[in-house]
């Protein structure tokens, strides 16, 4: 038994150098690129949002409300009436659905999509300096695509294995986040045609590819955008006051 531990120990630390010794072939330029391109860090870590979500030639449209708390917390309000009263709530990696008269909210799974056909990655946005490691980087002119691996015991290890980031080095700004599973395969693309603010950044159109289903292609429109301060109470699981206390719905456009 205490051989076995000391294997697993060995190789867990030996998995954790090459990690490391990865990260530390990308030049100080790469490094910076990979930062200044990060759109979970370098937006604002509290804001509301409002957001508009469609396939790509349909008229149909869901709506979205969303607060973040910061990194790691993420509600979500649909503005459907018949979606009264319920929220999608991420904090750390767990995810929850909290509906009206429910006794406890309902823990949900990696993959669990939202109304529209969204993901959490999707909507909260790739952490990829805290989540990821980078296994190799390649340029093509203007064009660097990071490789990215997800790191153990993250949200990211149980939704995303691994991610391809791809950036326009000279306007320094995200192109696409291609999303891997486990075996290689692409399962989604994300691409970043617009923005609304480059310095944060702020996109203001995204367009999500299911590459394994196919389909017609989401387009999320940021329709407002507000940063500040948001109370921590919203993200309280225990305590409905915050929530409850929310204006209603903005009125459709």
């Amino acid at each position: 038994m205490k051989r076995t531990i000391r294997r697993m120990l060995g190789m867990a630390t030996m998995g954790w150098l090459v990690a490391n010794a990865l990260l530390a072939q990308m030049s100080s330029e790469e490094k910076r690129l990979l930062a200044d391109t990060n759109l979970f860090a370098t937006a604002p870590q509290q804001f509301r949002a409002r957001l508009a979500v469609n396939s790509v030639g349909s008229s149909s449209r869901v709506e979205l409300e969303i607060w973040r708390g910061g990194r790691d917390q993420l509600l979500v309000r649909p503005l459907d009436p018949k979606q009264a009263g319920k929220f999608l709530l991420q904090t750390g990696a767990d995810r929850y659905l909290i509906s009206p008269g429910a006794k406890q909210p309902v823990k949900l799974g990696a993959g669990f999509k939202m109304q529209g056909g969204l993901s959490f990655e999707e909507l909260l946005g790739i952490d990829l300096e805290r989540s990821y490691d980078v296994e190799r980087v390649e340029t093509t002119g203007r064009v660097v695509t990071f490789h990215l691996k997800a790191r153990p015991e993250t949200a990211a290890a149980s939704g995303t294995a691994a991610a391809r980031w791809v950036v326009d080095r000279e306007r320094r700004l995200p192109l696409r986040a291609d999303l891997l599973l486990a075996d290689g395969r692409t399962a989604r693309v994300i691409e970043f045609p617009e923005f609304r603010h480059t310095r944060p950044l702020v996109p203001r159109r995204v367009v999500l590819k299911d590459v394994l289903r196919g389909g017609a292609p989401l387009e999320v429109e940021l329709r407002e955008f507000q940063a500040g301060a948001v109370p921590a109470g919203l993200f309280d699981l225990a305590d409905t006051s915050a929530r409850n206390a929310l204006p209603a719905p903005p009125a459709g456009p």
